[in-house]
């Protein structure tokens, strides 16, 4: 592991597939044109003399995005595997040979770990020898900790995505799942790219007054696909769920309800929040309320938008931001973006500590089309 000083760089969601989604007639995976750009990225921090670490938060592997008429993963060896993502794969090994690759979970890489979290983190043992895990292997969902600075994906602060202990268990597996293999097969038959965020977001703001708003949405996103309730969905390896869209529709009909219950940590209606992509709003309740765990700088990454909101110690943010004083933060919020295909992405997060000038730096880059500095600020040792 790298020492306190020492520069760290938070990437997140890559969501590399297995190869049968650069196939057939419609390739339907997220990252495929990204893959020698991420894989070039990773190089130069193989081989940069400050020798960061490397901090994955979540979503490298994509089980998710899997049409439902086709046998889903249940295995991270098969994307490994893949010739398409060996540029990447080989990156990071060498990365982790160096002890300077360390690994979060995310939502999309949650399969593995249906009945049990840890072996997601033993398989990336096994395949990145010398990689940390970034939180305790016995949770599915993580939290990277490095003095005042926390960083996870932040799905579990999502109403469709968060892992879900009370559906179905002992699966984690949230509805957020099985809408992503809706939009899937609605892509490998249409060849039309489509955004998941932006399709649960037209839904969600569509729908949100529903009596029956979970069902109901669920049921919209199908009809989208092209399916309906009698349409199967392949579960073959996963174990104890409807083989039918209407079956897992009806199965999360009460998930608010049951959020309610057994997550008093945070409210539903912000959870949804987090769903449309901002979650800005969970890590000022989580971590920088007056509640919160004394933490200063908070990444996230899950919603594919990049961005860095900074609260000022004084209360005077609109003025600042307006003359640009070089003034620490009370506290700052990034959002790592990601990786895959659509633009404008490709971006990634820089922390250092300067231990001469008493500041903690944080900046948003992007990587490509070219290396541009989007965003930074600062907060105090």
């Amino acid at each position: 592991m790298t020492t306190a000083g020492a520069k760290k760089i938070f990437i997140s969601d890559i969501h590399l597939g297995d190869a049968r989604s650069f196939g057939g007639a419609h390739p339907y995976g997220w990252c495929r044109s990204n893959i020698p750009h991420l894989a070039d990225f990773l190089s130069e921090q193989v081989s940069a003399p400050e020798a960061p670490e490397v901090v994955i938060l979540g979503d490298l592997f994509d089980e998710w995005v899997i049409p439902t008429d086709l046998d889903p993963l249940d295995s991270f060896q098969a994307i490994c595997d893949d010739s398409d993502n060996l540029p990447v794969i080989n990156a990071l090994r060498l990365l982790a040979a160096g002890g300077r690759l360390t690994y979060v979970p995310g939502n999309h890489d949650m399969t593995l770990s249906i009945a049990d979290p840890a072996g997601t983190h033993q398989f990336m043992k096994t395949a990145f020898p010398g990689i940390h895990n970034g939180s305790d292997p016995g949770l599915a969902d993580g939290v990277y900790r490095s003095g005042k600075l926390a960083a996870e994906h932040g799905n579990r602060y999502t109403l469709f995505n968060a892992s879900d202990t009370w559906t179905n268990p002992p699966s984690l597996l949230p509805i957020g799942y099985f809408i992503s293999r809706l939009v899937a097969y609605k892509v490998s038959r249409t060849g039309t790219a489509e955004d998941f965020h932006d399709i649960l977001r037209k839904f969600i703001m569509k729908l949100k007054g529903n009596l029956n708003f979970v069902k109901d949405l669920f049921d919209a996103v199908a009809q989208d696909a092209g399916l309906n309730d009698a349409s199967p969905i392949d579960m073959k390896g996963i174990a104890g769920f409807p083989g039918t869209v209407g079956g897992i529709g009806s199965l999360y009909e009460q998930l608010i309800e049951e959020w309610k219950k057994h997550r008093p940590d945070i409210d539903w209606e912000m959870a949804v929040i987090g769903d449309v992509g901002d979650l800005h709003p969970a890590a000022i309740h989580v971590y920088f309320s007056i509640f919160g765990s004394g933490q200063n700088i908070v990444i996230f990454g899950h919603t594919h938008k990049a961005d860095l909101k900074k609260s000022y110690i004084l209360e005077m943010a609109p003025a600042v931001e307006n003359i640009h004083l070089d003034l620490p933060c009370r506290s700052i919020y990034v959002n790592s973006g990601t990786w895959v295909d659509s633009a404008p992405y490709c971006t990634y997060v820089e922390t250092q500590e300067d231990a001469t000038a008493q500041r903690h730096n944080v900046r948003l880059l992007s990587y490509y089309p070219s290396k541009t500095l989007l965003q930074e600020g600062f907060v105090k040792l």
